[in-house]
């Protein structure tokens, strides 16, 4: 039986389609399978899909919300595991969050666990571990294309740190962010000079959300798929969430063990 004064809090940014929420089953699931003395709960980053959950779900609840909860419940560690791939904006949100509740009432330990590519060492493990799950049928000469949301700031100089990483380590998979730059035209550019005819998109985002569906696989005008088939050529597009990997599933996981053995150091 969980203890009721140990809690691990599974923070990810959320999304509104159905089966987007894989990925965050799958990591409370082994969450709870690594840590059965722990309560483990879950909560949404995104306020916008939390809105769009509706008051009668669990999922409406905010971060905050659930911290305080626990904290009126008489949890005294608490583990809080950033389930973000970069350190952006709502990584640093929950970072601020944590931050105002070390040494609050209620709480004796608070530790938070660092998003994916949380720093250097992360971003090497992550270009080598990306390599392990590309499609199994990709021919020699086809790209890759992965697909980060992009963010403001330095944070998204992640992104061409992992470029350069996967640089080194396979010419032909590379990365771009929606939201950001490098963005598909400048990926168009470098596929064209690495004279590829076929493109495997895959998203490096947590879940298979909109953007995955819509914004990269879509048929629609301003989908990736639909620029780079404009472009001349061929792709494949694959939506499984990164969650949804186990390979880099682990290396959330043992963000989170390190956040754990802070509790009790």
């Amino acid at each position: 039986m969980p203890s009721p004064e140990k809690a691990i809090l599974l923070a990810a940014f959320g999304s509104r389609l159905p089966g987007a929420e894989a990925s965050l089953e799958i990591l409370r699931l082994r969450t709870k399978e690594r840590y059965p003395d722990f309560r483990v709960e879950t909560a949404l980053t995104s306020g916008t899909v939390r809105r769009h959950k509706g008051v009668a779900s669990r999922q409406s609840r905010s971060p905050e919300d659930i911290l305080k909860g626990l904290a009126r419940e008489g949890v005294k560690r608490l583990a809080v595991q950033s389930l973000h791939v970069i350190p952006g904006d709502e990584f640093k949100s929950l970072e601020r969050l944590v931050a105002g509740l070390k040494g609050a009432d209620g709480f004796e330990r608070i530790e938070l666990g660092r998003p994916l590519l949380g720093n250097a060492d992360d971003v090497a493990l992550v270009a080598r571990t990306l390599l392990s799950v590309l499609p199994e049928h990709r021919q020699g000469g086809e790209a890759v294309l992965l697909m980060g949301h992009g963010t403001r700031g330095r944070a998204n100089l992640v992104y061409l740190d992992l470029a350069d990483e996967l640089r080194v380590l396979d010419p032909c998979v590379l990365i771009g962010a929606l939201e950001a730059e490098p963005g598909l035209a400048a990926k168009v550019d470098e596929l064209r000079e690495l004279g590829v005819a076929k493109v495997h998109l895959m998203p490096l985002l947590f879940a298979r959300g909109v953007h995955a569906t819509r914004d990269m696989a879509g048929e629609g005008g301003g989908s990736w798929r639909t620029g780079l088939t404009a472009a001349g050529f061929a792709c494949e597009a694959h939506v499984r969430g990164a969650g949804e990997h186990p390979e880099l599933a682990e290396i959330w996981l043992d963000h989170l063990r390190e956040a754990v053995e802070k509790l009790f150091a």
